[in-house]
């Protein structure tokens, strides 16, 4: 009986140090943690060295994606634009010109809150996308941001090892899509760069 009792107090204490070894390490300070670390989720539990390793290729790369998405949200609109242009030549932009004056006129703050902007048709100038164009675009910015967000969340785990992954992939991932941008494209583009930012 003695000896049932001991086996089965063995199990349970078996037991409990297995569950406690798969037990997730998070912490709300800088850490090194590899083995048992978790990110994001509680199916993203790393349990070797082999797993965290790729962990770490994958949170690069992620951010290397998250740059060339940026690039290519740009592109697309450059494309755009310069689509547009062709199509519709500068009158437009001339009509543009005339509302963007008479908005000047007024109170700026007042302008913005009549909420014109919003009910304004487009014949009143500038160059509009289509509904579907417009649609690509929001989701376009949508994955941009919600990849921010993600790699802001990594962030905050405070990992050592993924948080070095996350700035190597920021500097590659800029390094081989923006080598060939030109400097007045990159300054035209700061507001919008700023609007797909968590982080700004």
């Amino acid at each position: 009986m003695d000896s049932i009792i001991e086996s089965a107090a063995k199990m349970d204490m078996g037991g409990g140090m297995a569950a406690k070894k798969n037990t997730c390490k998070i912490s709300m300070l800088w850490n090194w943690y590899t083995i048992d670390s978790c990110f994001i989720a509680r199916s993203w539990h790393v349990k070797s060295k082999g797993a965290f390793a790729g962990s770490c290729v994958g949170v690069f790369f992620l951010v290397v994606v998250s740059q060339w998405l940026h690039r290519f949200a740009r592109e697309y609109d450059a494309a755009l634009m310069s689509s547009k242009v062709r199509q519709y030549g500068d009158e437009d932009t001339k009509n543009d010109s005339v509302s963007t004056a008479r908005s000047a006129n007024g109170n700026p703050m007042l302008a913005a809150f009549s909420h014109k902007w919003f009910v304004t048709p487009k014949s009143l100038g500038g160059i509009y996308a289509t509904p579907f164009e417009h649609l690509v675009r929001c989701v376009l910015f949508t994955l941009e941001w919600g990849l921010s967000y993600m790699i802001m969340l990594l962030f905050m785990y405070y990992n050592g090892y993924i948080i070095i992954s996350c700035i190597l992939g920021a500097f590659f991932g800029r390094l081989f899509f923006t080598y060939n941008e030109p400097l007045n494209c990159t300054t035209i583009n700061d507001s919008l760069e700023n609007d797909r930012k968590c982080c700004p």
